[in-house]
C-alpha cells in the first residue's frame, strides 16, 4: 500500500510507474502520485524524459563447449542515465563493474565441467531500475562416479551410485568381472535427477539376494568422450553350505597314475558325467528289478488263496480288483469322487491294512510360486529337471529354506496324472528316513514338486 507516500517526480519513481502501468503487485489499482514542486501529480501520466531501465542483451546466446575449452561471454548494455552492470557467476560469485563502453566481456578458460547447465547472469541497474539476461553453458566431458558404495537394506537390497557426464553415460555393471545381466531381480534404477545438472542418482536393485550373491561389482559408465569404472565389494549373507552343492563331493580315495601321466595321487577323484550317469542308470535298473520281482510275488500270493504263516488273510492284504488303484484310492483322501471301481473297494477299506509308521492323513499341500525362488540346476531326469531353491511361508518356524523342486517337462494330460498320483503317494509317505515332501505348485508352467533338499545329493553319489 503506497498510497499517500511524499513522493517526489523524479527518475527515481520510474520503476513504480511501470509496475503501476504493468498492474504489477496490484499497483493499478492505487491512485498514486508524486509532488511536482508543490502541485500533486498523477504517477501513471507523468512524463519522466530520458529516465528508462537498461536493456541487457548476452552473446552469444547460446553455448556449447567442451571441457577444458575458453570462452568469452560479451554482455551488451543500453542504458539512459547511465547503469552500473555485473556478471553473477556460479560457484565465483558477481564481480562489480562500472560501464564505460556500454558492454562487459566474462572471459572463462579451463572450463570446467561444474559450470555445466549453469546460468551465467549479466545484471544491470540505473536510478529508473534493474534489469538482467541469462546464458546457460553446454559443457561436455566425460562420465566420472562421484559415488559407488555398499549395499543398503532397503525395500530391495540396494547398491547407491552417483555419476555425471554430458551426453548421458550408458550404465553397465560387470560381477565378478563377468558382465551382469539384468532382468526382473536385478536392474539398475535411476532415483533422483539434480536440478541444473547432468548429474544421476540410483541403485543396482537386488530383490532378496543371498551368499550366490556375494562379490565383487563392478560400475562401467561410458559416453562417446570417454569411460570410467569402479568397483565395490559387497556381502549380503554367509554360505550355509560346507561346500559348493554344484561341485563333486570330494573323497578321500587316492589312485595310481596311469603311466605317461603327472602324479594325480594328491588329488580326490572328480565323479565324471559317465560315471554318474552309470551309477543313475545301475540304481535304475535295480529299482525296477525289484519292483518286478514284487509284482511277481503279489500275483503269487493273488493265486495262493491260502493264509501266510504269519496269520494275515491275503484278502486283507490285496483286494481282487486293481492293487495300484486302490492304494491310490485310499491315498486320495477323499480329494476326488469316488469312480465306478473305486466304489466298489469302498467295502474293501476297513481290510487294508497300513503301516502307521510310514503313512500319515494329510493333504496335498499347496506352494504359491511367488514364494519360490530357483537357484541353480541340480540335475536333470526322464521326465524332469531338479533345481536348488528358496522356498518362502513354507513352515511357520522358518522365512525361508533352501529346498529341492522338481519340474515337470511336459504338461500332457497323461504326465499330469501321473504328477498328481506321484504327489498324493508322496504326500501320505512320512518317515524320518524318506526325503521329506512339502508340496505342489501348479500355478502355471511347469508344475513343480517341492522337496527337503538333501545337500549331500543321492545316496549312490554319497557312497561313492
Amino acid at each position: 500500500i503506497l498510497v499517500g507516500n511524499p513522493f517526489n517526480c523524479s527518475c527515481g519513481l520510474r520503476w513504480l510507474q511501470l509496475w503501476q502501468n504493468g498492474s504489477r503487485a496490484e499497483l493499478g489499482n492505487q491512485s498514486l502520485g508524486c509532488w511536482e514542486g508543490s502541485v500533486l501529480v498523477p504517477l501513471g501520466s507523468q512524463v519522466l524524459r530520458a529516465c528508462d531501465p537498461p536493456t541487457v542483451r548476452i552473446e552469444p546466446p547460446e553455448v556449447v563447449l567442451r571441457q577444458g575449452d575458453s570462452v568469452n561471454l560479451t554482455c551488451h548494455v543500453s542504458a539512459n542515465p547511465p547503469a552500473t552492470a555485473e556478471w553473477v557467476v556460479p560457484e565465483v560469485g558477481p564481480e562489480l563493474l562500472v560501464l564505460s563502453d556500454h558492454e562487459i566481456i566474462l572471459e572463462i578458460n579451463n572450463v570446467s565441467s561444474s559450470l555445466n547447465h549453469k546460468d551465467l547472469t549479466c545484471w544491470a541497474e540505473n536510478a529508473a531500475g534493474p534489469a538482467e539476461d541469462s546464458v546457460m553453458l553446454n559443457i561436455t566431458f566425460p562420465p566420472v562416479i562421484l559415488l559407488l558404495d555398499k549395499a543398503l537394506p532397503r525395500h530391495s537390497w540396494c547398491i547407491p551410485f552417483s555419476v555425471d557426464g554430458n551426453p548421458v553415460p550408458g550404465i553397465r555393471w560387470l560381477f565378478n568381472g563377468t558382465a551382469l545381466v539384468e532382468g526382473r531381480y536385478i536392474h539398475t534404477l535411476i532415483m533422483e535427477y539434480e536440478h541444473n545438472s547432468t548429474i544421476l542418482h540410483g541403485c543396482l536393485q537386488l530383490n532378496r539376494p543371498t551368499h550366490v550373491n556375494n562379490g565383487n561389482y563392478t560400475l562401467l559408465v561410458r559416453n562417446p568422450l570417454g569411460s570410467a569404472a569402479r568397483s565395490v565389494q559387497v556381502r549380503f549373507m554367509d554360505n550355509p553350505f560346507s561346500f559348493s552343492p554344484e561341485e563333486p563331493i570330494p573323497v578321500t580315495l587316492h589312485l595310481l597314475p596311469a603311466p605317461g601321466t603327472r602324479n594325480s595321487s594328491q588329488e580326490g577323484p572328480v565323479e565324471t558325467t559317465d560315471e554318474h550317469t552309470l551309477g543313475v542308470s545301475v540304481a535304475v535298473a535295480l529299482a525296477v528289478f525289484a519292483c518286478l520281482s514284487l509284482s511277481v510275488m503279489l500275483i503269487l500270493l493273488n493265486k495262493c488263496g491260502r493264509r501266510s504263516k504269519f496269520g494275515i488273510n491275503r484278502s486283507a492284504v490285496l483286494a481282487q480288483e486293481d492293487d495300484l488303484a486302490m492304494s491310490l484310492h485310499f491315498m486320495n483322501l477323499g480329494s476326488s469322487p469316488l469312480s465306478s471301481a473305486e466304489s466298489k473297494l469302498e467295502g474293501l477299506k476297513s481290510n487294508f491294512i497300513e503301516n502307521p509308521q510310514y503313512f500319515c492323513n494329510a493333504c496335498v499341500h499347496h506352494v504359491q510360486r511367488r514364494d519360490i525362488v530357483l537357484k541353480w540346476e541340480l540335475g536333470e531326469g526322464a521326465f524332469g529337471k531338479v533345481f536348488l531353491a528358496e522356498c518362502y511361508n513354507l513352515l511357520p518356524e522358518q522365512e525361508k529354506m533352501l529346498v529341492a523342486v522338481k519340474a515337470l517337462k511336459e504338461a500332457t494330460e497323461s504326465a499330469r496324472l501321473d504328477f498328481q498320483r506321484e504327489a498324493e503317494l508322496l504326500t501320505v509317505l512320512q518317515h524320518e528316513h524318506i526325503v521329506k515332501f512339502y508340496g505342489v505348485c501348479t500355478e502355471g508352467e511347469p508344475l513343480i514338486m517341492v522337496f527337503e533338499y538333501m545337500k549331500h545329493g543321492d545316496l549312490n553319489r554319497f557312497l561313492r
